[in-house]
Formats: structure tokens, sequence, C-alpha cells
């Protein structure tokens, strides 16, 4: 498995994003407004995750006092945060999608100025859960990797 790249966050991200603002274009006056709740179970998951990446650093670079793990357990870590990575740029871009679309009404339109706040909430949230993911996805990786394998000769 490969580390998560700009290009493999980056592709959900604008898709995602593009998707949600010409869905939302042409149905927003039919949906109702967002909650303040929207954003709360990808900050909990983005919290919860960089905990997890400080403990499974821990664990792998063998710092003292640190709690042993098994090595499937860090390898599933590090699959959860290469995955919510991936789910936080696409979240991000649902949420950029939504705030392209009611920031210009924001100003006039009181629907518009509160599914802005959630969107900018969400925005955050889900830029965290990225973050968070790719802290985990790196923290499972041995810094002793390269070292390993054997050079190659010029």
């Amino acid at each position: 498995m490969r580390r998560t790249g700009l290009l493999d966050l980056l592709v959900p991200f604008l898709t995602v994003g593009l998707a949600s603002y010409l869905v939302l274009r042409v149905s927003y006056e039919s949906i109702p407004p967002l909650g303040y709740a929207v954003p709360v179970p990808l900050a909990a998951l983005a919290v919860a995750e960089l905990v997890a990446a400080r403990r499974v650093r821990a664990a792998v670079r063998h710092i003292p006092g640190a709690t042993p793990m098994a090595a499937i357990v860090i390898a599933r870590c590090v699959a959860l945060g290469k995955a919510s990575a991936v789910v936080g740029a696409a979240v991000a871009g649902a949420a950029g999608g939504l705030l392209f679309r009611v920031l210009p009404d924001a100003g006039t339109v009181r629907a518009a100025a509160h599914d802005a706040r959630v969107g900018a909430l969400l925005l955050a949230a889900s830029l965290l859960t990225a973050v968070a993911g790719l802290l985990l996805e790196r923290a499972g990786l041995d810094p002793n990797r390269d070292r390993d394998e054997p050079q190659a000769d010029r």
C-alpha cells in the first residue's frame, strides 16, 4: 500500500465539489436548512484519529512507556487513516460546493446565511478529518523502513 498523495485527495475534492455545486444549483430551494449538528460527527472522528495517531506513533517508535500494539491493529489504523483522508477531502469538496452556491445570497437571504455558516463549519471539520487521517496513516509507518531497503547502485 502506498502513501496517500495530493492527487489522491484532490480528485475526490474536485469531483464531489463540482457535483454538489451542480446539484445545489438546481435543487437548493427544495432542501431543508442544514443543522449545526452536521459537522459534529466528522469533528469527533478527527479528534479520535488524532488521539489514535499519537498512540500508534508511540507504539511504532517504541517510545518508553508506550503501550505495545499488535501489527494488525496498526495496519488497520493506517487503513482507517487513508480512508478518512479521502472521505475528508470529498466532504470538503461538498462543503466547498455548498459555499459556492450559498455565499452570493448570504447577505440577502437568511437561509443562505445560515447554510453558509454550517458549510464553513463542515469545511473546517472535513479538513481537520483529512489532516487527522493523514497523520494517522503516517503514524503507522516504520521510521527505519528506508534503512532496511538496499540502496540501488547508480
